[in-house]
């Protein structure tokens, strides 16, 4: 640190000579100025001053060989900091924060029985703990890591604490177990990560983590793990991975493919309010409990396939124009999802179909059922080959909208009724009697009256429909009595099928 005092000396004695002769109050106003001055330049010198001490990377090892603790803060380690496999457990603690390592670090198969603390620390070399072992805590807080880090099959017995540490090279964690809590807070991995094969026993935080590519390739988590409001920017993959208990990925952020393909949930796996910006692939993954995708956004497909449900929410989660969904082979109990979301979007499976429907009737959404049944058999209808039993779909379809919709039968009705009613009227197919006096069969006093009116033609019309009888005085002639007949037949028909229809849209 400069001394001001000897300069603040020198500009006193000027003062004193210029002030002599002036009034006590003045000079002491120029005394407070100086000073002020003076501890002002002097914090100056010291910001700019070079503030880490040099020390090289030999001496470090030499003090850990020796068994003294370690306690550095901002210091430059310089050299490669080599401490290999054969070396004797480091007894001591070790404590060097907010440091720069110049040269690489390699540390493997190095067991550490007290707490290792490099919060705030720069490598600007590559960095390897292969199969090092922390029975303490393991700091790692605010570090940064310019090229590889390499934490493969790395044991941490204590907490590690990754909290908002910067990897901008590759980094792996493949095969390392975390038996405290794992801590990636805030946490940037600007370029390829894994934790492949990694297991984590206790809780886990990668809460507002940044990933590039990442990695969770059969993966264990067997403590609460939460990735809420992370951002994936590169491809991210977590399949085969084991979540044992919760696991909240709400308000993340897949900007490119997701796969959790033979994942397995545990626990409560939240995704609500999380984009997927492509695909989202759940493939053979199977949900214990809950799965929660409340307000989920889907630019693109949504694969489901193989994949074994427990209960599923998709509440207001809203897909992209051109998404499909694919429940092929999906077993679900319940899946709370609006036919509206699905309707255009469902790959079309006969037993997927069918299990939705089977879904809406438990979950009582009645309408839902109708309109995911009746989309089952129209597509199932056109693609099938013309034959007889496309042809008796057709008639299903267009009769009583294969049982869903009575609104297609009454149609039918009304139309029967009206078609007929016209035909005999327009085409004079039916005679009206005046009779006087007593009715007999073949009466010469039977008169044909003059043609019939539109009313009384659709009157004979309903009475053939309901009944098969003509009303009383009215009959048809020539073909327009087979016309009747066939008339009555399908009279029959359409009232029982609105029978039918009807009881199983009202008994339910």
């Amino acid at each position: 640190m400069i001394n001001p005092w000897p300069s603040f000396v020198r500009q006193l004695t000027s003062v004193s000579i210029a002030v002599s002769g002036r009034n006590v109050l003045s000079m002491a106003i120029l005394l407070i100025l100086l000073i002020g001055g003076s501890l002002s330049e002097e914090s100056r010198v010291d910001a700019a001053s070079p503030a880490s001490l040099a020390i090289a990377a030999q001496d470090i090892l030499a003090q850990i060989s020796s068994g003294e603790p370690l306690d550095y803060n901002n210091v430059t380690i310089t050299g490669p900091l080599d401490l290999g496999p054969g070396e004797e457990s480091v007894r001591p603690s070790i404590k060097i924060t907010n440091s720069r390592f110049l040269g690489p670090v390699k540390i493997e198969g190095v067991t550490f029985n007290e707490f290792l603390d490099l919060r705030g620390c720069t490598f600007e070399d590559n960095v390897s703990f292969i199969k090092s072992r922390f029975l303490g805590d393991a700091k790692f807080a605010g570090a940064k890591f310019r090229k590889q880090s390499d934490f493969a099959e790395t044991y941490f017995s204590g907490a590690a604490s990754f909290i908002a540490t910067a990897f901008q090279g590759d980094s792996s964690f493949s095969s390392s177990q975390f038996e405290g809590d794992a801590i990636f807070l805030n946490c940037d991995f600007a370029s390829d990560v894994d934790f492949n094969y990694a297991k984590f026993l206790r809780s886990g935080s990668f809460l507002n983590a940044d990933f590039d590519d990442v990695s969770f390739f059969e993966t264990q988590f067997s403590g609460q793990v939460t990735f809420r409001s992370a951002q994936f920017k590169g491809n991210s993959t977590f399949a085969a991975t084991r979540f044992d208990s919760d696991v909240l990925f709400r308000a993340a952020r897949f900007w490119k493919g997701s796969t959790f393909g033979l994942s397995s949930f545990g626990g409560l796996a939240d995704f609500g309010n999380v984009d997927f910006n492509r695909t989202a692939f759940f493939g053979g993954v199977k949900f214990s409990d809950l799965a929660y995708f409340a307000n989920a956004r889907f630019n693109g497909d949504l694969i489901l396939e193989g994949a074994r449900l427990y209960s599923m929410q998709l509440d207001n989660a809203s897909f992209n124009e051109s998404s499909k969904i694919n429940l092929n082979s999906t077993d679900f109990s319940k899946f709370v999802v609006h036919w509206s979301t699905l309707q255009s979007r469902m790959v079309y499976n006969g037993a997927a179909y069918l299990a939705l429907v089977k879904n809406y009737k438990s979950l009582e959404w009645f309408d839902e059922a109708d309109e995911c049944y009746y989309q089952y058999r129209r597509i199932g209808q056109d693609q099938a080959p013309w034959g007889w039993d496309k042809l008796s779909d057709i008639v299903s379809w267009l009769s009583c909208g294969y049982g869903v919709r009575v609104s297609y039968t009454a149609f039918w009705c009304l139309f029967t009724i009206l078609i007929f009613g016209i035909i005999f009227w327009a085409g004079k197919g039916m005679n009206k009697f005046e009779i006087e006096g007593m009715e007999l069969p073949g009466d010469t006093r039977l008169r044909p009256s003059a043609r019939v009116s539109f009313t009384d033609a659709l009157y004979f019309s309903i009475a053939m429909f309901t009944t098969s009888q003509a009303p009383v005085n009215t009959y048809p002639v020539g073909v327009y009595r087979h016309l009747a007949m066939a008339e009555g037949i399908l009279g029959w028909f359409f009232l029982g099928l609105f029978v039918v229809v009807l009881s199983a849209v009202l008994i339910r």
